[in-house]
């Protein structure tokens, strides 16, 4: 039953037997713990309406059994009609007030989200009349068929210069590519923009914590060499640009 991952209601179907009083059953299972996804849309671009980028969760069990998230399931199954109860909380993805600065976006996976809604942000403040700078998103994930999640959006956006589309695809090619190798491609935009005295430019990363390592380190190493930096300077730097708020991380 381990090996199957069974859940409390497993138990108590196959056991039928057990008379559990109600009180004692809500003392011994713990409550459903909140999940946190971050918004993937722009009120200003899309008013009244809060979008959410959910991907089911799936894994195999010792046994070999499918097993799916549970709250991923239920966002994943809810039609018109139905409805669930949600609150926003702070984070630290904000787009930046100044409409001219370069945005360097890093979306690993699911962490694509707030950055759907920064190029929605930008494109509604062009269609405003206001003068919009240029937005660069590195993509990473594993196969570009199964997971560019918003494609069209994106390589419509991208057609009209709102942004630069930088995707890395680990998957589709015989070498392994992952977002900081498209990052290190686009170290002079990053160096100017970023590193150099004087540059206004924002980098802003969100997804699994792994993957951060690795970008940061192509960070550091593009200081090092555009910016003929010692380790101990790029670091410094890349220490200066956070506590600036222009290099902002959203990790899980």
């Amino acid at each position: 039953r381990q090996a199957k991952a069974y859940t409390y209601a497993d138990y108590l179907t196959e056991f039928t037997s057990l008379k559990i009083p109600a009180d004692k059953y809500v003392e011994l299972i713990p409550t459903i713990k909140q999940r946190v996804y971050s918004i993937c849309s722009s009120t200003s671009y899309r008013p009244g309406k809060c979008q959410l980028l959910v991907v089911r969760e799936d894994w195999q069990t010792k046994a070999g059994e499918t097993k799916f998230g549970l709250c991923s399931s239920f966002l994943t199954f809810l039609r018109p009609g139905n409805y669930c109860v949600g609150h926003s909380t702070h984070s630290v993805m904000k787009i930046p007030d100044d409409k001219m600065a370069h945005v360097f976006m890093a979306g690993l996976g699911t962490g694509l989200a707030p950055f759907r809604a920064y190029v929605e942000e930008r494109k509604s403040q062009k269609n405003a009349g206001h003068k919009v700078g240029p937005m660069t998103l590195f993509f990473g994930g594993r196969y570009s068929k199964t997971e560019y999640y918003y494609r069209d959006e994106f390589e419509a956006f991208e057609k009209e210069g709102l942004l630069k589309c930088c995707n890395a695809w680990s998957r589709d090619t015989a070498q392994k590519v992952y977002v900081q190798h498209k990052i290190k491609e686009e170290e002079n935009d990053i160096w100017e923009q970023l590193g150099k005295p004087g540059s206004t430019g924002y980098f802003f990363l969100c997804g699994s914590k792994q993957p951060e390592k690795d970008v940061y380190r192509t960070l550091i190493g593009i200081m090092q060499t555009k910016g003929n930096m010692t380790e101990a300077q790029a670091q410094a730097k890349m220490e200066s640009l956070q506590a600036e708020g222009r290099y902002v991380t959203e990790v899980y």
